[in-house]
């Protein structure tokens, strides 16, 4: 049985982060505001400065930090002198692309205590970029902490410390730090992969399941609910279960396995479901995703189910009559699942109901599951998630919970950064 892999997105691409220091202070501005008016750079520091200033005006970068380089020699400086030789020093390097120079200077500047309060979280957020660009992940993540306390609705950045908490192997403190970020909203689709990768590498499967049933909510795209179903499907034994699971794998995409197709015909078959199964079996075939003795199976089961279809189809010529004569629970039931089969889910609904109200149902949580699932193919997604939610039974409780999130309505979700993907796992761990 073939697995689709967890993903796992990069938190920045590189370019991303080289473009996002446009708004760190120019040099003139930072000589103009970069400390409270009072002080004043001594004379014997002006010079080197005021040279260094006007090479980086012309953006001649070697002068400048030459320049620098003489400013930095000067005895006797005052803390402020330091404070403005740094802040025209660590920017050079920024545009001289030596990120690590510039961080280190940049992380002096931030001890020095001279930066003003509301250059603070720009400057510590600028930090943690620049030490996630030269991989300097422990250094991103303690910036990164900072700057987080400081502007915690940013997302970016919110990303970026998880990331890298993850390339640390820190798993433990990236799936803290995304549950936190994730706490409330629509938390990022980058930031949900994060988490899901950080509790498959701590082999902690019970999270893993949690982190793909968030995906599925926010981002319902196939290769999250296959990874979540088929971890599904691996503990799933009894044809009444796997029915209803391998209908919300169809139903979202995630059916794509000839083996699961040929197993899915089966049981369908087998369950009183013929037409249903001559559907799907005839729609995996076109697919061509049978191989080999998955084909010669397939093959056979579609044989037997159309021999099944043909008597629904007599069968169903005559239900309406039948239905309205119906004196238990159990025959209306019956009626629906014959509906149900024929792909008349309108009709399936409308007998099921009439068969859970009427009571004396033999198995109420599969036509409750049977019903729900009509219910949300016939387009009354409303009625469909009251009757999933009012599953008890453990064994279809988990899938009934599956089928909700798979209608219940959905928060918009903003459009996630492109990001460059991460090596990930094989499978889901299940």
């Amino acid at each position: 049985m073939s697995r689709s892999s967890l993903l796992l997105g990069a938190a920045l691409a590189a370019a991303g982060v080289v473009g996002s220091f446009s708004a760190v202070l120019v040099p003139e501005t930072a000589m103009a505001q970069g400390a409270p008016k009072p002080q004043k750079i001594s004379a014997k520091v002006g010079k080197p400065l005021k040279a260094a200033q006007d090479a980086i005006n012309t953006q001649n970068w070697d002068e400048a930090l030459t320049q620098l380089a003489a400013a930095q020699a000067v005895e006797g400086k005052t803390p402020y002198d330091q404070y403005m030789t740094n802040e025209l020093t660590w920017y050079t390097h920024l545009q001289k692309k030596d990120y690590a120079a510039a961080a280190t200077v940049l992380e002096a500047q931030l001890a020095s205590g001279q930066t003003p309060a509301a250059d603070l979280p720009l400057r510590t957020k600028t930090l943690t970029q620049l030490n996630y660009q030269v991989q300097n992940y422990p250094k991103a993540i303690e910036f990164g902490n900072r700057y987080l306390a400081l502007a915690p609705t940013d997302k970016e950045m919110g990303l970026l410390v998880a990331q890298s908490y993850a390339l640390v192997k820190d798993y433990a403190g990236a799936r803290d730090l995304v549950n936190r970020l994730s706490a409330s909203g629509v938390p990022d689709e980058q930031l949900l992969r994060i988490g899901l990768r950080s509790s498959f590498e701590l082999k902690d499967r019970p999270a893993t399941v949690a982190a793909l049933e968030q995906l599925v909510r926010y981002y319902p795209k196939p290769e999250y609910w296959t990874d979540l179903l088929n971890n599904t499907l691996f503990q799933t034994k009894e044809d009444r279960e796997l029915r209803h699971l391998y209908r919300l794998m169809d139903d979202v995409g995630a059916l794509k396995d000839g083996d699961n197709c040929a197993e899915a015909g089966t049981v369908l078959n087998a369950g009183g479901f013929p037409s249903e199964a001559e559907r799907l079996l005839s729609r995996c075939a076109a697919a061509n995703l049978y191989q080999g003795d998955v084909k010669a199976r397939a093959t056979a089961s579609l044989d037997a189910a159309r021999r099944g279809a043909e008597a629904d189809r007599k069968d169903v010529a005559t239900a309406a009559a039948a239905l309205a004569a119906a004196k238990t629970g159990n025959e209306m039931v019956a009626f629906g699942k014959l509906y149900f089969s024929t792909g008349d889910y309108a009709k399936a609904a409308d007998a099921l109901s009439k068969g859970l109200a009427k009571g004396g149902v033999t198995d109420v949580a599969d036509a409750q599951m049977l019903l729900g699932i009509a219910q949300k193919r016939a387009g009354d997604t409303a009625s469909a998630l009251t009757t999933f939610k009012s599953v008890a039974d453990p064994k279809l409780a988990t899938i009934a919970k599956f089928w909700a999130l798979h209608v219940e309505p959905r928060q918009a979700a903003a459009a996630a950064p492109v990001a460059a993907p991460a090596p990930a796992p094989t499978g889901s761990g299940g």
